[in-house]
């Protein structure tokens, strides 16, 4: 989990115990001030953009923690679904031993990936693989409301058999 990640997830982590108290004004006006001040980042951020030259903006990107914080405002140049295909290509030649097949479908906010594994992978591989494109496909496109990894047992392959002359 990349550093920014650990910084929002604690900040919803503070969100649901701010939720949890007895104090519906309080916690109204403390996701007013996070919000406002969230607004001010994407302005100040695309302000930025504004500013700098598009050759620039293809180095911002390459940066995990830049690339994220664009994502989190909607400001990342490259769309959430071109990343993930990246991250999935990219999946697909890191682990081009243990899997068969990569199968992509999204959603308007969501992703799903179905990993058909080669044969003779065993159950601790699949969650490792399971982990590990999980973690891709966060890292790639974090801006996505939901990620959803899983398997499909591969087509057995058909065998014919012929009949052949008694010998």
């Amino acid at each position: 989990m990349t550093e920014l990640s650990q910084r929002v997830a604690r900040v919803e982590a503070l969100l649901i115990e701010l939720g949890a108290q007895q104090a519906p004004e309080a916690e109204r006006i403390a996701r007013e001030v996070l919000g406002t001040v969230l607004d001010l980042h994407r302005h100040a951020l695309a302000r930025i953009l504004d500013l700098t030259r598009s050759e620039d903006h293809a180095a911002l990107t390459r940066d995990p923690s830049i690339a994220a914080l664009l994502a989190l405002h909607d400001l990342h140049p490259v769309s959430a679904e071109a990343r993930a295909r990246a991250a999935v290509a990219a999946i697909r030649a890191q682990f081009a031993r243990e899997i068969a097949d990569v199968e992509l479908s999204q959603g308007e906010d969501t992703l799903e990936l179905r990993l058909v594994s080669k044969p003779g992978i065993c159950q601790g591989t699949r969650a490792s693989l399971k982990q590990a494109c999980e973690s891709a496909l966060l890292e790639a496109a974090p801006d996505l409301a939901a990620i959803h990894v899983s398997f499909r047992e591969p087509t057995p392959a058909l065998v014919q058999l012929r009949r052949g002359a008694a010998r």
